[in-house]
């Protein structure tokens, strides 16, 4: 019985989203496609609950957030269904799909994504898991409203794209589940959403079957020339594998799923698209505001399918509005206002969501934000031996004033997110991941043998023929297609971005997707045809696109190979870093192998936070004592994010793009457990464990001696390694 309920439940949680999805794809949009109805309606109804989930966060904890949120959505398919007739033609399969074996191969395409990404992902495999995405999953559920503090430092607002996170967290909190199952859920649900509805649209436009398969299965497992540095000899393990078919410039098939806001936004926006179709047919005020809404989501997701994708779609909406002969007797203006409705909900809506604005509005507007008037607060305690127990109002004037090298005064600032510069001191260069996430950087030319190996085929065969088409076909969405692709090349190339430049190689995996569409039309067109040598041509394209994922899986198939890439990608190393074979993830030398090591560490973390969640509702912060090199300023926190994420604690860390004064209070705490330090950062608990290394330093030792500061709680023990709790005594 329990297990029927939990079914029940699960049918809840993933049916009600997908019903308000289903009821806003026939009843507004009147879509009839089933290839598109079916991922759609997910799509749709989980970016919806995503919207409403974020908006309700900002005023409630998640289980009322979440609960407000499945109410509303069905209240408003119930509304829908009520108050909108179906006007709708029937659903029906599209006319390429004349044959039952067309269908089965198209249902075995879509399952074949699924575990093909799925896998990976329920092993555990995730770009940027570690280090930000699953702590800040963490921290949506546990955080008591919004808006979100940084992961790498709960000083400082969040500007990220935080909206798949979200998602992921209401998996876990209805399913619960462990963050990283429902991370995976995201991917074993949107692949396959993409992959259809990639064969949606261009069944719609190029009215082929092989042109429509080709093209969804590039989009989703598009390769490049890579594979002929085999040729050289070099590369003959596993990693070496991985690394020759993983790109370090234009993301494709390794990064495309496997980062959460490629693996939503993908699906998000050719199901966008799709709709554009309806508003260029037959605009009117319910359509464009519908797609609005759907546009505004779409910064929370990525701002690069929404940039390039609001800017085209409305020069084209305006161009159409304008040239169109009015069927009614309404003015023209009234045709541009429909026309550029879309771009004004989408830019004012996004405006909200935008998480590179968030911070200003986190500053100027959440009044209630407690993060500066606290630390403030509590440094004027500290510096002044006042117990720290003393509850400050935080408009009491008649504070003692601290001297000026004693009380920290912050000095809020947006990051230096503009100006945005033309490349000229690189121009012909563009970023790379080899170094991504750090100052340095490293850049690629346009013109070396790497580059035009990654962007060959997909790039410079999709985008002409794109463009081609286009001007052959003279079809809205064609146009805009090809458009896409063009506006996605400009920023890699032609802006800077000083250390962020790396983000807008983001654009070119946008450019990736829309331009592998292209391709796949080219490569069926090409096999359709009765010339031999056009079939031999397009056979030939198509296993060049073909040959990185066949060669990913047959890796992926080894031993050990996705161990080893996730042990990779937690530490925010790339795979050419990890040649030799990767460091071990914990300083000290054990006799244990690290997969071992692993899994002692993550059982420890998960009983220590067993153990304090309950009291803590991960809203108390810990100190965790990790040796001096691991301390601010670094890089990369993995263990930390690790610690972060199975234990459900916040650790205070601080920025890791630079050193402040709320990473050195930490230095201190960690270091010394300095009493103005921990004062400072707030924290309530102190960790400390002998998986980190061998000894706790003399300091910390002494430290933790005294009764009067520290009240050891227990120790966790795991074999021969142990994780012990102290709390701060006020």
């Amino acid at each position: 019985m329990t297990t029927f309920i939990y079914a029940l439940h699960c049918l809840i949680v993933f049916g009600v989203p997908a019903l308000f999805g289903w009821v806003v794809l026939r009843r507004i949009f009147r879509e009839i496609s089933w290839v598109a109805l079916v991922p759609g309606s997910f799509v749709i109804g989980y970016v919806a609950l995503m919207a409403a989930v974020n908006e309700l966060r900002f005023g409630f904890e998640m289980g009322p957030a979440v609960w407000f949120a499945y109410k509303a959505l069905l209240a408003l398919a119930l509304i829908l269904i009520v108050s909108l007739p179906t006007r709708a033609a029937r659903p029906r399969l599209p006319g390429c799909i004349d044959r039952g074996w067309k269908l089965v191969l198209l249902g075995l395409g879509a399952v074949t994504t699924g575990f093909y990404y799925g896998i990976p992902a329920l092993s555990g495999y995730l770009n940027d898991a570690w280090w930000y995405h699953y702590p800040a999953t963490v921290q949506i559920m546990n955080i008591e409203h919004f808006p979100l503090t940084h992961v790498f430092a709960v000083d400082g607002p969040l500007y990220y794209h935080y909206g798949p996170d979200l998602l992921s967290a209401c998996w876990s909190f209805l399913l619960e589940q462990p963050v990283q199952t429902g991370c995976a859920l995201n991917i074993i649900l949107f692949a396959p959403c993409a992959f259809l509805l990639a064969f949606a649209l261009l069944a719609r436009l190029a009215r082929n079957y092989w042109a429509a398969l080709f093209g969804a299965t590039f989009l989703i497992a598009g390769g490049n020339l890579r594979f002929l540095l085999f040729l050289t000899g070099n590369y003959t393990d596993s990693l070496g594998a991985l690394q020759v078919f993983n790109s370090q410039t234009v993301q494709g098939l390794m990064h495309l799923m496997f980062t959460p806001s490629h693996a939503l936004g993908v699906p998000l926006t050719l199901l966008t698209l799709l709709l554009f179709r309806h508003v260029f047919s037959r605009p009117s005020w319910r359509l464009s505001s519908a797609i609005g809404l759907v546009l505004g989501t779409m910064t929370l997701i990525s701002e690069w399918y929404f940039v390039p994708l609001i800017a085209v779609a409305s020069l084209l909406l305006l161009r159409a509005a304008w040239r169109r002969q009015p069927r009614t007797h309404k003015p023209r203006s009234v045709h541009l206002a429909i026309a550029i409705l879309p771009a004004v909900i989408g830019i004012f809506w996004s405006t909200f969501n935008n998480t590179y604005l968030a911070g200003m509005f986190a500053r100027f507007w959440m009044r209630d934000n407690p993060i500066e008037v606290i630390f403030q607060a509590r440094q004027t305690i500290a510096a002044f031996g006042i117990p720290s127990s003393l509850q400050l109002d935080p408009h009491f004037s008649d504070l003692p004033v601290a001297p000026p090298d004693k009380l920290y005064q912050p000095k809020w600032s947006p990051p230096n997110l503009l100006p945005v510069r033309f490349n000229t001191t690189r121009f012909g260069q563009v970023p790379s991941w080899e170094s991504a996430a750090s100052s340095e950087g490293s850049f690629i030319s346009l013109f070396s043998p790497h580059f035009l190996m990654e962007a060959a085929p997909i790039l410079l065969v999709g985008v002409p023929f794109g463009l081609w088409l286009a001007w052959r076909r003279r079809q809205p969405l064609v146009w805009m297609l090809a458009w896409i692709a063009v506006v996605c090349l400009i920023p890699p190339i032609f802006l800077d971005w000083g250390h962020r430049s790396t983000d807008f190689l983001r654009f070119f995996t946008a450019a990736f997707c829309y331009a592998s569409l292209f391709v796949g039309w080219l490569v069926g067109s090409l096999l359709s045809s009765p010339s031999w040598r056009s079939r031999l041509l397009g056979g030939t394209l198509g296993a060049c696109c073909l040959a990185n994922p066949i060669g990913l899986g047959l890796v992926g198939l080894m031993p050990g190979t996705i161990n080893r890439v996730k042990t990779i990608a937690g530490s925010a190393q790339s795979l050419s870093q990890a040649r030799p074979p990767a460091s071990a993830a914990f300083p000290e030398s054990s006799p244990l192998d690290e997969a071992a090591h692993e899994q002692i560490f993550e059982k420890l973390a998960v009983r220590t936070g067993d153990f304090l969640y309950p009291i803590t509702k991960g809203r108390e912060r810990a100190i965790v004592i990790v040796p001096p090199e691991q301390v601010p300023e670094v890089k990369y926190f993995q263990n930390w994010m690790k610690m972060a994420t199975l234990s459900r604690l916040q650790l205070p860390i601080g920025w890791h793009w630079q050193n402040s004064y709320y990473s050195s209070c930490y230095r201190d705490a960690v270091t010394g457990l300095d009493a103005s330090a921990i004062v400072a950062l707030d924290a309530k608990w102190v960790i400390v464990s002998n998986i980190f290394q061998p000894r706790v330093p003399a300091k910390v030792g002494k430290a933790l001696t005294d009764q009067k500061r520290f009240s050891p709680v227990g120790t966790i023990w795991e074999g021969r390694y142990y994780m012990s709790i102290f709390r701060i005594l006020p």
